[in-house]
């Protein structure tokens, strides 16, 4: 019977695993800030992408929630500054955008 066959066996793990690795490459994650008011039409959003993902996965999540915080004021967003630093030992970069609306 073939499903006793040893490398049948070993070949269906690897592929398992294959499949599990690509799953887990592609599920990094994101979190994003509140939009918070530094002054007048002036607000900042962070975004911190781990390991999984880069910068710009971060980037276009600070820059949607911005947008999506000036859209509901009745403004557009316009990206006046941005850093970008390395956080939890290198491995998560976080994307700090500053705007106006």
């Amino acid at each position: 019977m073939i499903h006793n066959h040893p490398t049948w066996v070993i070949k269906s793990m690897i592929y398992r695993l294959g499949i599990l690795s690509i799953s887990l490459l592609t599920a990094g994650c994101v979190s994003t800030s509140n939009v918070l008011e530094l002054g007048r039409d002036t607000y900042t959003v962070s975004a911190t992408a781990d390991g999984f993902r880069d910068a710009a996965s971060a980037r276009q999540s600070a820059f949607k929630t911005g947008s999506e915080k000036c859209n509901s004021l009745g403004k557009k967003f316009l990206l006046t500054n941005e850093n970008v630093a390395n956080t939890r030992m290198g491995i998560d970069t976080t994307v700090t955008g500053v705007g106006s609306g």
